[in-house]
């Protein structure tokens, strides 16, 4: 059986929708499970705006996944990926816990990007180092963790010493890129 929602015999006439390339304006055609598609006037391949790939924002191998992506579609995703993670998080910290970690998390991004460093990878390892080994599972499923993201952030966070508060953690991370 197939899933009603991959099956186009179960789509509505919102599953076929029309955007402009968002390297030349001229109209493309998607499917809803397209994740790209070439534009038939500049040839260049232009990602489904309807796909979350907030992922381009911190993965090293974006380009090879997605081809190259307009800065603004990459910026646009990675936020609404940043807003599930806080959403999710939100649910699983206490509250007053959770808004000192989002404190924690908007101070480690903004000196990161001003440095030019992708904040993607440090902000992870914040998130996940506060999370049980079953949460943190949780979270890759439901954010769709590349395996090498997640290889790479488990490594990272083995080598961090246990029991820091938010900020001493930020503190720790920032201290690593300079």
């Amino acid at each position: 059986m197939k899933c009603p929602g991959q099956d186009w015999r179960y789509w509505k006439e919102d599953a076929i929708f029309e955007v402009n390339c968002p390297f030349c304006g001229h109209p493309i055609e998607f499917f809803k499970d397209d994740t790209v598609r070439r534009c038939p006037q500049c040839k260049k391949q232009a990602p489904n705006p309807k796909m979350d790939f907030g992922c381009a924002s911190y993965c090293k191998y974006a380009e090879i996944c997605l081809g190259e992506l307009p800065l603004e579609l990459i910026r646009e995703k990675a936020n609404l990926l940043k807003e599930r993670l806080l959403s999710y998080l939100e649910k699983l910290l206490s509250r007053d816990f959770y808004h000192h970690l989002e404190r924690a998390l908007q101070s480690l991004e903004e000196p990161l990007k001003n440095r030019g460093i992708s904040p993607g990878n440090k902000l992870f390892l914040l998130i996940f180092y506060y999370l049980t080994p079953e949460q943190r599972e949780e979270l890759c499923k439901r954010v769709n963790l590349p395996d090498e993201l997640w290889d790479e952030i488990k490594i990272k966070l083995k080598r961090l010493p246990e029991g820091l508060e938010p900020i001493d953690l930020k503190k720790k991370l920032l201290e690593e890129v300079e």
